[in-house]
């Protein structure tokens, strides 16, 4: 479960969730709903373009997959 993994390496710190295409990938949205559960303060950054409904703490949909959207999400984060 790639949830609970995430939640192991995170250690008890504050996650930040990146996804793309979460409403193609069953497990995606598994993962997902695991670290919600587990940890609200969640932040779900959703690379490219959003189809599913906003979730998280913060959700930042950056509306494209290149770097420099991955850039902007990571300043927007470190802002909040």
């Amino acid at each position: 479960d790639a949830g609970a993994e995430a939640l192991r390496a995170a250690g008890g710190r504050r996650v930040v969730a990146v996804v793309r295409d979460e409403h193609r990938h069953p497990w995606m949205g598994a993962a997902l709903d695991t670290l919600l559960a587990a940890g609200p303060d969640t932040v779900v950054v959703e690379m490219g373009i959003p189809q599913s409904a906003p979730r998280g703490a913060l959700h930042i949909a950056t509306h494209g997959a290149a770097r420099v959207c991955g850039v902007a999400a990571a300043e927007a984060v470190l802002a909040g």
